[in-house]
């Protein structure tokens, strides 16, 4: 025969590593769980049978998010409380999401991903609400920094005396710095977000792929000297990059001659996902 304490939903939530805890439709909390204990730092005798489920989380009285969701989660309150920061739980209708960070949890503060959703009884009625927390500083530590780099590496491009542009994994302009408006007489705010690259350099054509498109998609390098009659190849310096020279004849009264360098951007995993282009202008020394 089966037991049928140990499906209590209680026993349940107690072994559960995720931090829990209820309230019912007073607001009163009637299960607090060892995780949420040990996450907070607050034990379950301190806030069972209570409304003090405020104090694990701020410095003073507010409501939580399974206050407002068991009320009927008004909007008005919602965005009081969590303004920018909430979103309709896709698993648990009535339910609520959010993220924020928790300045008092440890030495550092913690992020949190919290999420609330009402309990109902047979009768569709609800009796209360359960609140699930994770841990989630890492994850945003991690998305923090690589906004930082991201960051860096746009105000390195920016500032650059070298004209440079750089474009993604489908080819479009993600940055265009200001010697490289100079250099083309294109302003970044007509290429960010373009595929057109080729309209910048070469006006008078119909349709021509940059070195960058190549590598992005990947050319070996005899399509690529192909492309520039001979006048590109692999470069020496950065592995997967390739350096090349060309006329541009829609650049300045005469036209310019260029010598450009495309390299690959990589991912985590080793996958392009991107290139860089530098061009320089140089004078032409062959006899005329």
């Amino acid at each position: 025969m089966i037991d049928s304490a140990l499906f209590d939903p209680a026993r349940i939530l107690d072994g559960s590593p995720v931090a829990s805890f209820v309230v019912d439709t007073d607001h009163v909390v009637v299960y607090w769980n060892e995780a949420l204990a040990r996450m907070t730092g607050v034990a379950a005798a301190e806030v069972l049978g209570t409304h003090d489920q405020w104090r694990a989380f701020y410095p003073a009285h507010r409501p939580v998010l399974a206050d407002l969701v068991v009320d009927g989660a008004p909007l008005p309150l919602l965005e009081k409380f969590y303004r920018g920061k909430y979103r309709p739980s896709p698993h648990a209708p009535g339910g609520w999401e959010s993220e924020d960070f928790f300045p008092d949890f440890g030495e550092d503060g913690r992020w949190l991903a919290f999420s609330a959703s009402p309990i109902r009884n047979a009768a569709d009625q609800v009796v209360g609400c359960v609140e699930t927390l994770q841990d989630i500083t890492q994850r945003k530590q991690a998305e923090l920094a690589q906004r930082a780099a991201e960051r860096r590496l746009t105000e390195i491009i920016a500032g650059s005396p070298v004209a440079t542009f750089v474009v993604d994994a489908q080819c479009r302009v993600t940055h265009w710095n200001r010697a490289c408006e100079a250099l083309t007489g294109v302003s970044a705010q007509e290429m960010i977000g373009r595929g057109d690259i080729w309209h910048a350099f070469y006006p008078y054509e119909t349709r021509r792929v940059v070195l960058a498109e190549m590598i992005v998609h990947g050319a070996t390098a005899l399509e690529v000297e192909q492309r520039y009659s001979g006048h590109a190849s692999p470069s020496k310096l950065v592995a997967g990059a390739f350096e090349g020279r060309d006329f541009f004849p829609a650049f300045g009264g005469d036209g310019k001659h260029l010598r450009f360098m495309a390299a690959p951007l990589h991912d985590v995993a080793g996958a392009v996902v991107g290139a860089i282009e530098t061009l320089v202008e140089f004078a032409d020394e062959r006899p005329s």
